[in-house]
């Protein structure tokens, strides 16, 4: 990610200044608010540190917290002034912004394998991701995120003279590759195989329920089976499209969202270098760019929304009353898998959750799908 805090807004009216001012401010303090509530969850509740997977999480909300202390302060400052007015701290700045929105991006990509991997092979995902591991897997990510950074920028690979990290292309190709096109790669391929797998487990489920349905009616005598047979199976294929749709909905919302957030900047970040200026405007750049640190404010809300991180928000908030009320999902641990069902009076059939791969699913996608109830209230 690069920026242009030179960029001017000096023709901005008074009025104009003020509104950037504010959404700018909003969009600085619900990041920092959103990822500080993650880190202080994991630090308060040993039970969130148990799970590997919340590593990724806290990994995740860190790299974002970094975007919102040492990147977005300075260039709402310059969009605001219209000139860059910290000197020699700019090429700090412009590394500060490289490994930040790396490291973020590449967190994510991480969280992606890691619930394919808890999804496909739920036993050897539980016998194999040990703290370890999750350890490597976040420091591999933080290394490329540092050595893209800080080394380049040391070596003015960026243009002399000016606080606008106009890249040459080398650079602006395989910088766009490691923190942006092979992760978005990854993760599309990630998460179409756990749509498939998901989808293969309710189609599955559903067959089942339909098959218990069924031995269920045996007793009741021929013409009540048959007449019985038909809703229950239309019920039962509802049930499991309505299931399928709902996955394919987080997984839209999980790609939807930074393919919106970061692929406008990375296209532009590209095609700059092999452009004569002026490509585009500052301020259509400056947009992109801001899209794409948006995207650290929105990921405290799509991947820490489970119930387990509600109720430890909740605690911390003060309001456990309040938030107890409208509690949609409970998620029981066990080892790493997780049984998840949500909190009514429907009975589930025991066989319903039995399979490890689903029960992997289940909670891979607790929190998720507790963001898309959100979003449909």
């Amino acid at each position: 990610d690069t920026s242009s805090p030179d960029g001017g807004t000096g023709g901005w009216s008074g009025g104009l200044r003020v509104l950037i001012s504010c959404i700018l401010f909003l969009l600085i303090v619900s990041t920092l608010l959103g990822n500080t509530l993650v880190c202080a969850a994991v630090v308060r509740f040993r039970h969130l540190r148990s799970k590997v997977t919340n590593f990724f999480v806290i990994s995740l909300a860190v790299s974002d917290l970094f975007v919102a202390v040492l990147v977005m302060p300075w260039e709402a400052i310059t969009e605001v002034t219209g000139t860059w007015l910290f000197g020699r701290f700019c090429d700090v700045w412009i590394a500060f912004d490289i490994m930040c929105s790396t490291a973020s991006i590449l967190n994510l990509c991480i969280i992606s394998v890691d619930r394919y991997w808890a999804i496909a092979s739920p036993f050897k995902y539980e016998r194999k991701m040990t703290h370890r591991v999750a350890f490597v897997m976040i420091g591999v990510a933080w290394t490329l995120s540092i050595l893209i950074s800080f080394i380049p920028v040391q070596l003015n690979w960026h243009r002399d003279g000016s606080c606008v990290a106009n890249l040459n292309k080398t650079y602006a190709i395989s910088s766009s590759l490691i923190s942006f096109y092979i992760p978005v790669v990854i993760m599309i391929a990630t998460y179409t195989r756990i749509y498939r797998i998901a989808q293969t487990q309710i189609r599955r489920i559903a067959s089942l329920e339909r098959a218990a349905g069924q031995a269920h009616n045996q007793g009741h005598g021929v013409t009540r089976n048959q007449q019985q047979r038909r809703p229950n199976d239309e019920a039962s294929l509802k049930s499991s499209f309505k299931k399928e749709t709902k996955v394919l909905k987080t997984l839209s919302i999980i790609m939807g969202v930074f393919v919106f957030c970061w692929l406008p900047f990375f296209v532009l970040n590209c095609t700059l270098p092999f452009c004569d200026p002026p490509f585009v405007s500052d301020t259509t750049f400056t947009v992109f760019v801001w899209f794409g640190w948006a995207n650290s404010s929105l990921n405290p809300v799509i991947y820490a929304f489970n119930a387990d991180f509600r109720r430890a928000f909740a605690t911390i908030l003060g309001c456990n009353r309040i938030c107890s009320n409208n509690t949609v999902e409970a998620v029981n641990f066990s080892n790493e898998l997780v049984s998840y069902h949500h909190d009514t009076t429907l009975h589930k059939d025991a066989f319903s959750f039995n399979t490890p791969c689903f029960a992997a699913l289940d909670y891979q996608f607790s929190d998720l799908e507790a963001f898309s109830d959100l979003m449909r209230k």
